[in-house]
């Protein structure tokens, strides 16, 4: 035996005409929506290129702040372009939040040798690294840190302290706003893989 439909025809019917309806709507509101984008847009030009601009979102436990661009076309048309974020980490100070990292990550000096340093831990403005060689590692050095794939981040790191017999912790400095960027993109990466590990153990 057949079990009846969960809907009736008249009640597919009534929502058919309402799915209607809002789709007319929409097509309707869509030259004040676009009006607005104009605006936001010429609003965004008069702030000029030197204004720093971001869209920051907050939880309990942690602080995203994503740079804002205004990117236009050759139709002069604008559009917000979001780049990597900086995050930070809530507590009693904001810090920069730090990836403790599965397998240690090569830095090489200036020359494109191996310095004898690796980072274990790393944040947008300092790391944790391991000193593999004899004696004191330089208190300021050129480096570049070796990410996964062989992109390359050239940075000034300045030594902050000595944490252990062989670990040092290191202020950090990107040379270029590429380095920057490739550094966050990979920091912004990784911290969305760990917010997902919990839900696939889930």
């Amino acid at each position: 035996m057949q079990s009846d439909p969960l809907l009736t025809q008249d009640e597919l019917d009534f929502i058919q005409q309402l799915l209607s309806q809002t789709t007319r709507q929409h097509h309707r509101s869509a030259p004040s929506e676009l009006a607005i984008g104009e605006r936001l847009s010429e609003l965004l030009s008069r702030l000029g290129d030197e204004k720093q601009l971001s869209l920051d979102t907050h939880s309990d436990d942690e602080h995203l702040s994503f740079p804002l661009r205004l990117i236009q076309d050759d139709q002069r048309h604008s559009r917000l372009e979001l780049g990597a974020p900086l995050i930070f980490e809530n507590g009693v100070n904001e810090r920069p939040w730090r990836l403790t990292l599965s397998s240690p990550l090569p830095l090489l000096d200036s020359a494109e040798r191996p310095s004898g340093l690796q980072a274990v831990e790393l944040s947008n403005n300092g790391m944790l690294v391991q000193y593999g060689k004899s004696g004191s590692p330089a208190k300021d050095q050129l480096l570049q840190l070796i990410l996964p794939q062989q992109r390359r981040v050239q940075l000034r790191a300045r030594l902050v302290r000595r944490v252990s017999q062989s670990h040092y912790a290191y202020s950090l400095q990107t040379l270029h706003s590429e380095d920057e960027q490739t550094l966050r993109q990979y920091l912004f990466d990784e911290h969305s893989n760990r917010q997902r590990e919990p839900e696939a153990v889930g």
